[in-house]
């Protein structure tokens, strides 16, 4: 069974965690994911993710989203998504919700923890649910 776990180490109200597990969990169904996936989205400030940015990619500067995979043998594959909830707020286009652009942020790295690399591939598969994020929505609602 899939598992997806939440940890807010920024604090803000305006981050609704069961709609982020929800979206997580049809991306994971409609992409076909392994059934022993388990995922932790963590939600940080820009301080926190320049650091595991400079640490794993040798990039001094903060970033939106970043993702980590590790498979276990015997357990399953198990991997992380740190989304920027401060570059989540600069980077949100006024005509765009902040819970739009943490799901795309959020889709973004489970993309990567599939195994998408950067290109046209992925910016596929990011256009294809950012198009149907309304009916995921309504989906996970229901």
């Amino acid at each position: 069974m899939r598992k997806i776990y939440i940890k807010s180490l920024k604090k803000s109200p305006k981050i609704k965690k069961r709609g982020l597990k929800g979206l997580a969990l049809k991306v994971l169904e409609l992409e076909n994911a392994p059934r022993t996936l388990e995922i932790g989205i963590i939600i940080v400030d820009n301080s926190y993710i320049q650091k595991l940015n400079q640490k794993y990619r040798k990039i001094d500067s903060p970033t939106n989203v970043l993702a980590f995979q590790l498979e276990v043998p015997g357990k399953g594959f198990w991997g992380d998504v740190y989304i920027s909830l401060d570059m989540a707020i600069l980077q949100t286009p006024e005509n765009e919700s902040l819970e739009f652009t943490l799901s795309r942020y959020l889709i973004h790295g489970i993309l990567h923890l599939l195994g998408y690399k950067h290109g046209k591939q992925m910016s596929t598969r990011e256009e294809h649910y950012l198009k149907e994020i309304s009916n995921i929505k309504n989906q996970i609602s229901k």
